[in-house]
Protein backbone atom coordinates (compact mmCIF):
# COMPACT_ATOMS: atom_id res chain seq x y z
CA UNK A 1 0.00 0.00 0.00
CA UNK A 2 3.04 2.35 0.73
CA UNK A 3 4.50 1.77 -2.20
CA UNK A 4 1.42 2.64 -4.08
CA UNK A 5 1.31 5.73 -2.70
CA UNK A 6 3.98 6.77 -3.52
CA UNK A 7 4.10 5.86 -7.27
CA UNK A 8 0.71 7.85 -7.03
CA UNK A 9 2.41 11.04 -5.63
CA UNK A 10 5.47 10.85 -7.97
CA UNK A 11 3.33 10.72 -10.88
CA UNK A 12 1.30 13.63 -9.73
CA UNK A 13 4.67 15.52 -9.12
CA UNK A 14 5.39 14.45 -13.37
CA UNK A 15 2.36 15.97 -14.34
CA UNK A 16 1.83 18.83 -12.05
CA UNK A 17 5.52 20.43 -12.43
CA UNK A 18 5.31 20.71 -16.47
CA UNK A 19 1.81 22.58 -16.29
CA UNK A 20 3.25 24.84 -13.39
CA UNK A 21 5.99 25.41 -15.47
CA UNK A 22 4.10 26.05 -18.76
CA UNK A 23 1.79 28.11 -16.69
CA UNK A 24 4.39 30.65 -15.30
CA UNK A 25 6.33 30.80 -18.83
CA UNK A 26 3.68 31.15 -21.27
CA UNK A 27 0.37 33.30 -21.80
CA UNK A 28 -2.84 32.20 -19.76
CA UNK A 29 -5.05 32.92 -22.88
CA UNK A 30 -6.12 30.49 -25.52
CA UNK A 31 -2.70 29.92 -28.01
CA UNK A 32 -3.01 31.25 -31.51
CA UNK A 33 -6.84 32.59 -32.52
CA UNK A 34 -6.48 33.87 -35.99
CA UNK A 35 -7.50 37.74 -37.27
CA UNK A 36 -7.82 38.72 -40.41
CA UNK A 37 -7.09 42.76 -39.99
CA UNK A 38 -7.47 45.12 -42.82
CA UNK A 39 -5.76 48.66 -42.16
CA UNK A 40 -4.85 51.81 -43.83
CA UNK A 41 -1.61 52.63 -45.46
CA UNK A 42 0.63 55.17 -44.17
CA UNK A 43 -0.99 55.47 -41.34
CA UNK A 44 0.17 55.60 -37.40
CA UNK A 45 -2.78 52.81 -36.87
CA UNK A 46 -1.30 50.55 -39.48
CA UNK A 47 1.49 50.26 -37.23
CA UNK A 48 -0.25 48.36 -34.77
CA UNK A 49 0.14 44.25 -36.60
CA UNK A 50 3.66 44.94 -36.88
CA UNK A 51 4.19 45.98 -33.30
CA UNK A 52 1.77 43.13 -31.88
CA UNK A 53 3.99 40.48 -34.03
CA UNK A 54 7.44 41.77 -33.13
CA UNK A 55 6.54 42.42 -29.50
CA UNK A 56 4.97 39.12 -28.77
CA UNK A 57 1.62 41.06 -27.42
CA UNK A 58 -0.45 39.08 -29.51
CA UNK A 59 1.02 35.70 -28.87
CA UNK A 60 0.60 37.03 -25.12
CA UNK A 61 -2.88 37.59 -25.14
CA UNK A 62 -3.47 34.12 -27.70
CA UNK A 63 -4.21 36.09 -30.70
CA UNK A 64 -2.43 35.48 -33.93
CA UNK A 65 -3.06 38.74 -36.41
CA UNK A 66 -2.98 38.45 -40.52
CA UNK A 67 -2.87 41.89 -41.75
CA UNK A 68 -3.29 43.43 -44.61
CA UNK A 69 -2.71 46.95 -46.10
CA UNK A 70 -5.36 48.67 -48.43
CA UNK A 71 -5.29 52.33 -49.55
CA UNK A 72 -8.39 53.34 -47.90
CA UNK A 73 -10.93 52.66 -45.20
CA UNK A 74 -13.32 51.51 -47.86
CA UNK A 75 -11.23 49.05 -49.20
CA UNK A 76 -11.40 47.35 -45.33
CA UNK A 77 -15.42 47.87 -45.31
CA UNK A 78 -15.66 46.31 -48.57
CA UNK A 79 -13.48 43.26 -47.47
CA UNK A 80 -15.45 42.78 -44.09
CA UNK A 81 -18.99 42.52 -46.46
CA UNK A 82 -17.82 40.10 -48.92
CA UNK A 83 -16.37 38.37 -45.06
CA UNK A 84 -12.46 38.27 -46.42
CA UNK A 85 -11.42 40.12 -43.23
CA UNK A 86 -12.71 39.93 -39.65
CA UNK A 87 -11.67 43.28 -38.56
CA UNK A 88 -10.65 46.45 -40.40
CA UNK A 89 -10.48 50.26 -39.95
CA UNK A 90 -12.13 53.23 -41.55
CA UNK A 91 -12.62 57.02 -41.26
CA UNK A 92 -15.92 58.14 -40.00
CA UNK A 93 -17.53 59.49 -43.13
CA UNK A 94 -16.53 56.33 -45.03
CA UNK A 95 -17.95 53.62 -42.85
CA UNK A 96 -20.89 55.40 -42.02
CA UNK A 97 -21.88 55.91 -45.91
CA UNK A 98 -21.35 51.87 -46.01
CA UNK A 99 -23.31 51.16 -43.05
CA UNK A 100 -25.94 53.54 -44.81
CA UNK A 101 -25.63 51.83 -48.03
CA UNK A 102 -27.54 48.66 -47.71
CA UNK A 103 -31.14 48.95 -45.75
CA UNK A 104 -29.54 46.56 -43.06
CA UNK A 105 -26.10 46.19 -42.83
CA UNK A 106 -24.38 43.61 -41.03
CA UNK A 107 -21.08 45.87 -40.23
CA UNK A 108 -20.60 47.43 -36.53
CA UNK A 109 -18.88 50.17 -35.08
CA UNK A 110 -16.78 48.41 -32.06
CA UNK A 111 -14.67 51.13 -30.96
CA UNK A 112 -12.93 54.13 -31.78
CA UNK A 113 -9.56 54.28 -32.33
CA UNK A 114 -8.45 57.92 -32.82
CA UNK A 115 -8.70 61.20 -33.43
CA UNK A 116 -6.64 63.44 -36.09
CA UNK A 117 -5.30 66.52 -34.83
CA UNK A 118 -6.62 69.45 -37.02
CA UNK A 119 -3.60 69.91 -38.76
CA UNK A 120 -2.56 66.33 -39.99
CA UNK A 121 -4.99 66.96 -43.15
CA UNK A 122 -4.36 69.62 -45.45
CA UNK A 123 -5.58 70.94 -48.96
CA UNK A 124 -2.65 71.59 -51.48
CA UNK A 125 -3.29 73.65 -54.72
CA UNK A 126 -0.79 73.56 -57.67
CA UNK A 127 -2.34 76.91 -58.84
CA UNK A 128 -1.03 80.29 -58.43
CA UNK A 129 -4.42 82.17 -58.91
CA UNK A 130 -6.08 80.02 -56.00
CA UNK A 131 -5.35 81.89 -52.34
CA UNK A 132 -8.46 80.89 -51.12
CA UNK A 133 -10.99 78.66 -50.66
CA UNK A 134 -14.04 80.78 -52.57
CA UNK A 135 -11.22 80.72 -56.05
CA UNK A 136 -11.71 76.89 -56.52
CA UNK A 137 -14.55 77.28 -58.24
CA UNK A 138 -14.72 76.54 -62.54
CA UNK A 139 -11.26 74.64 -60.88
CA UNK A 140 -10.53 70.66 -60.85
CA UNK A 141 -10.03 68.65 -56.84
CA UNK A 142 -8.96 65.06 -56.98
CA UNK A 143 -10.80 62.58 -54.40
CA UNK A 144 -10.86 58.92 -53.64
CA UNK A 145 -14.60 57.87 -53.81
CA UNK A 146 -16.50 57.00 -51.02
CA UNK A 147 -13.90 57.85 -48.58
CA UNK A 148 -13.61 60.48 -46.19
CA UNK A 149 -12.30 62.66 -49.00
CA UNK A 150 -15.61 63.43 -50.51
CA UNK A 151 -16.75 64.40 -46.92
CA UNK A 152 -14.07 66.92 -46.57
CA UNK A 153 -13.77 68.24 -50.28
CA UNK A 154 -17.90 68.61 -49.58
CA UNK A 155 -17.42 70.38 -46.50
CA UNK A 156 -14.68 72.60 -47.49
CA UNK A 157 -16.76 73.90 -50.40
CA UNK A 158 -19.92 74.22 -48.81
CA UNK A 159 -18.46 76.34 -45.71
CA UNK A 160 -16.59 78.61 -47.79
CA UNK A 161 -19.91 79.16 -50.36
CA UNK A 162 -18.48 77.59 -53.55
CA UNK A 163 -20.69 75.97 -55.50
CA UNK A 164 -20.13 72.05 -56.00
CA UNK A 165 -21.43 71.76 -59.82
CA UNK A 166 -18.79 74.58 -60.55
CA UNK A 167 -15.90 72.21 -59.57
CA UNK A 168 -14.56 69.39 -60.93
CA UNK A 169 -14.56 66.38 -59.31
CA UNK A 170 -11.39 63.84 -60.52
CA UNK A 171 -11.63 60.12 -58.90
CA UNK A 172 -8.68 58.35 -58.39
CA UNK A 173 -8.31 55.35 -55.93
CA UNK A 174 -5.14 56.13 -54.10
CA UNK A 175 -3.08 58.91 -52.73
CA UNK A 176 0.10 58.61 -55.14
CA UNK A 177 -2.39 58.84 -58.19
CA UNK A 178 -4.15 61.82 -56.39
CA UNK A 179 -0.65 63.54 -55.92
CA UNK A 180 1.16 62.29 -59.57
CA UNK A 181 -1.87 64.21 -61.10
CA UNK A 182 -1.62 67.32 -59.40
CA UNK A 183 1.98 67.52 -59.07
CA UNK A 184 1.56 67.40 -63.09
CA UNK A 185 -0.60 70.29 -62.85
CA UNK A 186 -3.95 68.27 -64.68
CA UNK A 187 -5.65 69.30 -61.50
CA UNK A 188 -5.66 72.40 -59.36
CA UNK A 189 -5.77 70.34 -55.63
CA UNK A 190 -6.14 67.78 -53.29
CA UNK A 191 -6.43 66.83 -49.32
CA UNK A 192 -3.22 64.50 -48.26
CA UNK A 193 -1.03 63.72 -45.25
CA UNK A 194 1.77 61.81 -44.47
CA UNK A 195 3.67 60.81 -47.44
CA UNK A 196 1.53 62.31 -49.47
CA UNK A 197 1.36 65.73 -47.76
CA UNK A 198 5.24 65.21 -47.69
CA UNK A 199 5.54 65.46 -51.39
CA UNK A 200 3.53 68.00 -52.09
CA UNK A 201 5.24 69.78 -49.73
CA UNK A 202 8.31 69.24 -51.43
CA UNK A 203 7.15 69.86 -54.98
CA UNK A 204 7.68 73.38 -55.68
CA UNK A 205 4.73 76.07 -56.35
CA UNK A 206 2.12 73.70 -54.24
CA UNK A 207 0.96 75.57 -51.21
CA UNK A 208 -1.57 74.51 -48.58
CA UNK A 209 -3.92 76.41 -48.17
CA UNK A 210 -6.51 74.91 -45.49
CA UNK A 211 -6.38 71.52 -42.93
CA UNK A 212 -9.21 70.60 -41.13
CA UNK A 213 -9.85 73.00 -38.58
CA UNK A 214 -11.02 74.90 -41.65
CA UNK A 215 -14.08 72.36 -41.78
CA UNK A 216 -14.77 72.74 -38.97
CA UNK A 217 -14.20 69.16 -37.55
CA UNK A 218 -11.75 66.49 -36.74
CA UNK A 219 -11.59 62.86 -38.29
CA UNK A 220 -12.19 59.96 -36.42
CA UNK A 221 -10.54 56.40 -36.83
CA UNK A 222 -13.43 53.61 -36.05
CA UNK A 223 -12.71 50.12 -35.49
CA UNK A 224 -15.14 47.92 -37.97
CA UNK A 225 -16.54 43.93 -38.10
CA UNK A 226 -19.83 42.53 -38.43
CA UNK A 227 -22.08 41.11 -35.70
CA UNK A 228 -21.48 37.85 -36.75
CA UNK A 229 -17.83 37.58 -35.74
CA UNK A 230 -18.36 39.76 -32.95
CA UNK A 231 -21.66 37.42 -31.65
CA UNK A 232 -19.29 34.60 -31.93
CA UNK A 233 -15.73 35.83 -31.01
CA UNK A 234 -16.86 37.68 -27.51
CA UNK A 235 -14.20 36.74 -25.31
CA UNK A 236 -11.19 36.72 -28.66
CA UNK A 237 -12.19 40.08 -29.07
CA UNK A 238 -11.54 41.44 -25.70
CA UNK A 239 -7.83 39.93 -25.97
CA UNK A 240 -7.38 41.37 -29.00
CA UNK A 241 -8.88 44.66 -27.77
CA UNK A 242 -6.34 44.34 -24.33
CA UNK A 243 -3.53 43.79 -26.79
CA UNK A 244 -4.75 46.80 -28.89
CA UNK A 245 -4.58 48.84 -25.67
CA UNK A 246 -0.92 47.38 -25.03
CA UNK A 247 0.77 47.97 -27.91
CA UNK A 248 -1.03 51.85 -28.33
CA UNK A 249 0.59 52.30 -25.11
CA UNK A 250 4.03 51.61 -26.20
CA UNK A 251 3.47 53.99 -29.00
CA UNK A 252 2.49 57.04 -27.06
CA UNK A 253 4.98 56.02 -24.28
CA UNK A 254 8.16 55.74 -26.44
CA UNK A 255 7.24 56.57 -30.11
CA UNK A 256 10.88 56.86 -30.99
CA UNK A 257 11.28 53.11 -30.45
CA UNK A 258 7.99 52.01 -32.33
CA UNK A 259 9.11 53.55 -35.29
CA UNK A 260 12.84 51.81 -35.11
CA UNK A 261 10.78 48.56 -35.03
CA UNK A 262 8.65 49.98 -37.86
CA UNK A 263 11.43 51.01 -39.91
CA UNK A 264 13.18 47.45 -40.02
CA UNK A 265 10.16 45.26 -40.47
CA UNK A 266 8.85 47.74 -43.21
CA UNK A 267 11.41 50.29 -44.33
CA UNK A 268 9.04 53.19 -43.30
CA UNK A 269 11.31 55.88 -42.91
CA UNK A 270 11.56 56.51 -39.10
CA UNK A 271 10.67 59.81 -39.29
CA UNK A 272 7.92 59.08 -41.50
CA UNK A 273 6.25 56.63 -38.90
CA UNK A 274 7.27 59.15 -36.16
CA UNK A 275 4.87 61.77 -38.30
CA UNK A 276 2.06 59.49 -38.83
CA UNK A 277 1.89 58.88 -34.76
CA UNK A 278 1.71 62.20 -33.98
CA UNK A 279 -0.58 63.43 -36.23
CA UNK A 280 -3.63 61.37 -34.44
CA UNK A 281 -4.34 61.33 -30.81
CA UNK A 282 -4.13 57.35 -30.89
CA UNK A 283 -6.60 55.79 -28.15
CA UNK A 284 -9.00 53.16 -27.48
CA UNK A 285 -12.91 54.18 -26.40
CA UNK A 286 -15.87 55.22 -27.36
CA UNK A 287 -18.22 57.92 -25.44
CA UNK A 288 -20.96 59.88 -26.18
CA UNK A 289 -19.29 62.32 -27.82
CA UNK A 290 -17.82 60.45 -30.32
CA UNK A 291 -21.63 58.97 -31.27
CA UNK A 292 -23.10 62.40 -31.35
CA UNK A 293 -19.87 63.22 -33.46
CA UNK A 294 -21.02 60.23 -35.76
CA UNK A 295 -24.73 61.02 -35.87
CA UNK A 296 -24.08 64.68 -36.71
CA UNK A 297 -21.84 63.79 -39.84
CA UNK A 298 -24.11 60.72 -40.72
CA UNK A 299 -27.30 62.98 -40.47
CA UNK A 300 -25.03 65.74 -43.01
CA UNK A 301 -24.20 62.84 -45.15
CA UNK A 302 -27.67 61.59 -45.56
CA UNK A 303 -29.27 65.50 -46.16
CA UNK A 304 -26.43 65.76 -48.36
CA UNK A 305 -27.17 62.53 -50.25
CA UNK A 306 -24.34 60.70 -49.86
CA UNK A 307 -25.68 57.95 -47.59
CA UNK A 308 -28.61 56.32 -49.21
CA UNK A 309 -30.66 54.85 -46.37
CA UNK A 310 -31.54 57.02 -43.26
CA UNK A 311 -30.41 54.84 -40.19
CA UNK A 312 -29.81 55.32 -36.60
CA UNK A 313 -25.79 54.89 -36.03
CA UNK A 314 -26.84 53.46 -32.01
CA UNK A 315 -27.89 50.88 -34.16
CA UNK A 316 -24.45 49.90 -35.54
CA UNK A 317 -22.70 50.35 -31.92
CA UNK A 318 -21.46 47.26 -30.34
CA UNK A 319 -19.22 48.20 -27.75
CA UNK A 320 -19.75 45.44 -25.17
CA UNK A 321 -15.95 43.44 -25.94
CA UNK A 322 -14.46 47.09 -25.38
CA UNK A 323 -16.75 47.63 -22.44
CA UNK A 324 -15.33 44.33 -20.99
CA UNK A 325 -11.57 44.78 -21.57
CA UNK A 326 -11.44 48.74 -20.77
CA UNK A 327 -14.63 49.38 -18.46
CA UNK A 328 -13.72 53.15 -17.65
CA UNK A 329 -13.48 53.74 -21.46
CA UNK A 330 -17.02 53.35 -22.61
CA UNK A 331 -19.82 56.03 -21.19
CA UNK A 332 -22.74 54.66 -23.73
CA UNK A 333 -25.83 53.13 -21.92
CA UNK A 334 -26.45 49.55 -22.15
CA UNK A 335 -29.21 49.02 -24.56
Amino acid sequence: MKIRVKTLSFLALVIVLPLALTTAGTSAYAANKPIRLGVMVDMATSYIPILGEELGIFKKYGIEVKSNEFSAGINTLDALALEQLDLGQAADFAALNRIGGAEKSNLRIYAKLATSRPASQGFYVNDDSVTQISDLANKSIVLRKGTVDEYWVARLLELNSVDPKSVKLLPVTSYPEGVAIVTSGKATGMWASGKAGLTLKETGGIRQIADLSTIGAPTVTILISTQKFLDENREDMVNYLKAVGEILDLMAEDPERAARIVNEKSNVPTEQVLLNIKREEISLGFGQDTLDALENINKWGFDAGFIKYPYSVRDYVDVEALRKAFPGRVTLERR
